[in-house]
């Protein structure tokens, strides 16, 4: 009778033994899998907030770089026109008197021009449309790289979920779990059409 009594005690033993190895496992796999799907999760909300920087930033800098360029060419093109009119003005007296009340006027027209030339000039002495452009570009590509650099981490990180998925014995948490493998990021049809900004 001690002895059914004992072998009874370590098969129960052993058998409570084995259940918390199977519910600890269980809870370890399963938790793996909820940590390595939070991961996706986080890793796509990165890509979707580079793209709504892209999407915040780039149509702003456009706009600036437009009316930067506009207003560069607006001022050297009213100093060029009064320029040329004070030429003409200057060239057609052929000896004859020139009409000083135009010049002084068209002078002074020209001195505003170049004060508000001389004014943005000092205030952003780096300021050209051209090194404009050249800033737009490199945010562009800027944007871009952090956007593709974003889904590249986040494919990296739905492999290393559906990996874990499919191993054994993980594989068997996911399925009771209700786990289901998740989609690589790809690039859809119109993403190989190239971007058009409007300058």
């Amino acid at each position: 009778m001690e002895t059914k009594k004992g072998v009874t005690g370590y098969l129960l033993l052993f058998t409570g033994v084995l259940f918390l190895v199977i519910v600890g496992w269980f809870a370890l796999s399963y938790n793996t899998i909820v940590t390595k799907e939070e991961q996706v999760k986080t890793a796509w909300s990165q890509v979707e907030s580079n793209i709504q920087r892209k999407v915040d930033l780039l149509p702003s800098l456009v706009s600036v770089v437009k009316r930067y360029a506009a207003h560069e060419k607006e001022v050297f093109e009213k100093i060029a026109a009064l320029r040329a009119e004070a030429g003409s003005l200057l060239s057609g007296a052929d000896g004859a008197e020139v009409d000083v009340g135009k010049l002084a006027a068209l002078q002074k027209q020209m001195n505003a021009a170049m004060g508000k030339l001389f004014a943005v000039a000092e205030n952003y002495p780096q300021l050209r449309s051209s090194e404009q452009f050249l800033q737009l570009q490199s945010q562009i590509e800027g944007a871009e790289n952090r956007i593709n650099i974003t889904r590249m981490q986040f494919n990296e990180a739905v492999g290393a979920y559906n990996a874990y998925l499919r191993h054994i014995p993980a594989n068997i948490v996911a399925a009771v779990g209700g786990f289901k493998p998740k989609a690589y990021f790809k690039a859809d049809d119109a993403a190989h059409k190239t971007l058009k900004l409007e300058l």
